[in-house]
């Protein structure tokens, strides 16, 4: 088993492939198991899990595994993860109608028992069908897709060094983005619950849950979201097998009239559990309350993002902002940066486009993303390509800002200028490796300080683009 500290620290195309392997090799070891106790239900779930954390893994990941397993070997994956499905759903249908039992009317237990019965009977036809499957689509594969996974090509540009990405900077990403999906669908199911929505909001719960699963040991307190994502999986998925299950009941109850009488006892009893559990989940996730599982998710996710930044090493910014009134005359002569920056429509997440040219001609090109407020925040940066920025570029018309940066050093910290050239404004920032790092005003930049502004949302940067009227004046 694979160290997940170290391989979140790991660039992100080797640590992403050493993790699709380490599924691989679980699979490889649930079949073995799954061979020698084919008729043991927990054989088959051990399989089926493994086989669907592979599946997320080569989904999450698409773009560092460089085609992962290939077009045929993915449907060869999802042929036998489904089949291993069809034999795992009757497995906990059955146990559910069980545990439903004593809850149950007599005639409505009578119902419960046939059917389970008849669960019974089907499993061992399910099951051969399941291990045909496994032997078919995935015992052949296994060694193909280990080697198609291990070996792989990095483009490099000679005299370029490439910035190294580790992959928790890759989880913290696809992190907001699950959370992203999950608050747009559960916004969605607040203004019509429908069972579509529902269904598709469950499915990105369970989206966000299998990110987290492989980093739990990793994580210093993952509980909030992961406990978040497990509760609206477990709530939303309830209500579902429940209805399912009552559907069921309904169409047996067709095919066999001497059962029916039970067989409908049985669907309104899962009916009404099924609505007990959407009224719980209505409750739960689609109330807009303070303290609402909504609310929870969007308090949770901004932690659970710094958690794996400061796992990537370079990602957290801790960094105070100070206004002034003119600019250090060491600067009057001094060549500086020239940025122009612009941010790309969104609400909870802005993304960042900057252009750099430096005074002896270099461009440089970066995409970044912060979350947070205050002294300490997290950042996640990546160079990009030129045409991805001037394809980006004009979504950002409506936030921008241009600016001049001075970067002079201080000991071994570095005090950075920025005289913006689209207002009247100049402000000084310094970033710290701690937030109880103790530093002085250097004697050239002292008397042009007017206050500190670290915090104040007039002068984040991305509030500037969008309204820009602080000055130095103010």
């Amino acid at each position: 088993m694979i160290d997940p500290t170290r391989l979140l620290t790991t660039d992100a195309p080797e640590g992403a492939r050493l993790l699709a392997l380490d599924w691989i090799e679980r699979v490889r070891n649930a079949r073995a198991a799954l061979e020698r106790a084919p008729h043991d239900p927990e054989a088959v779930h051990a399989l089926r899990v493994a086989l669907t954390r592979l599946r997320a893994t080569l989904r999450l990941y698409a773009s560092l595994l460089d085609g992962g397993i290939g077009r045929r070997g993915r449907r060869d994956l999802r042929a036998a993860n489904a089949a291993l499905g069809r034999v795992r759903d009757r497995d906990v249908q059955a146990a559910q109608l069980e545990q439903l039992g004593p809850s149950l009317s007599p005639e409505a237990q009578a119902g419960a028992q046939w059917l389970r019965d008849q669960f019974a009977a089907q499993r061992a036809h399910r099951l051969h069908a399941a291990l045909r499957a496994v032997t078919v689509h995935l015992d052949p594969s296994l060694d193909r897709w280990s080697q198609r996974i291990a070996h792989f090509v990095e483009p490099r540009i000679a005299g370029v060094t490439t910035r190294r990405t580790p992959l928790a900077l890759v989880v913290g990403r696809a992190l907001q983005q699950a959370g992203d999906a999950l608050e747009t669908n559960l916004r969605a199911a607040r203004e019509s619950a429908t069972p579509d929505l529902v269904h598709q909001t469950r499915i990105s719960g369970k989206r966000l849950r299998a990110l987290l699963v492989p980093w739990l040991p990793a994580l210093a307190d993952p509980s909030p979201l992961f406990a978040l994502a497990t509760e609206l999986q477990d709530d939303m998925g309830g209500a579902r097998d429940a209805h399912l299950l009552a559907k069921r009941a309904r169409r047996e109850a067709q095919r066999t009239p001497e059962r029916a009488d039970a067989l409908h006892a049985l669907a309104d009893a899962l009916e009404d559990r099924a609505t007990a559990a959407n009224a719980r989940v209505e409750q739960r996730w689609l109330a807009d309350t303070a303290d609402g599982a909504f609310a929870q998710l969007q308090r949770a996710l901004p932690p659970a993002m710094a958690e794996f930044a400061q796992l990537g090493r370079q990602d957290i910014e801790i960094e105070r902002k100070f206004l002034l009134h003119a600019l250090p005359d060491v600067l009057r002569e001094r060549p500086g940066v020239r940025i122009a920056q612009g941010w790309l429509p969104g609400t909870r997440l802005r993304e960042r486009l900057r252009r750099s040219v430096h005074p002896d001609g270099r461009v440089e090109w970066t995409r970044t993303v912060k979350v947070g407020t205050g002294i300490a925040r997290v950042e996640i940066e990546e160079d990009t390509a030129p045409v991805l920025f001037e394809t980006l570029w004009p979504l950002t018309a409506h936030a921008r800002v241009e600016k001049v940066r001075h970067a002079i050093a201080d000991g071994d910290l570095t005090w950075e200028i920025d005289v913006f050239l689209d207002r009247d404004l100049l402000l000084a920032e310094i970033e710290l490796p701690s937030e109880d790092t103790a530093f002085s005003f250097p004697a050239w930049l002292a008397p042009c300080v007017t206050r500190e502004v670290t915090g104040d949302p007039a002068y984040v940067n991305a509030n500037l683009a969008s309204a820009p009227r602080p000055s130095a004046s103010a």
